[in-house]
């Protein structure tokens, strides 16, 4: 049993670095997950808003649009 236990523990010792090394790598994997994930998330918002501001831009040369149709139509209105 003694044995065992030591054979274990040398084990361990020997690996450890590579568990640490592991450890910090899956950690900074995360970390970079995590930061990928919020940029794509303020990407989307951003669309979001460029679309919507697309939209009132449009919105707004329409009614620039009819408003010249109406002064071509009515010249002295």
């Amino acid at each position: 049993m003694d044995f065992l236990l030591a054979f274990v523990l040398t084990g361990l010792v020997a690996s450890s670095g590579w568990i640490a090394w592991a450890l910090v790598r899956g950690w900074a994997r995360a970390r970079d997950r995590r930061h990928e994930l919020r940029l794509a998330q303020a990407r989307s918002v951003s669309e979001v808003r460029r679309a919507e501001l697309a939209a009132q831009v449009r919105e707004i040369e329409l009614a620039n649009e009819t408003y010249q149709d109406f002064v071509r139509r009515h010249p002295g209105s």
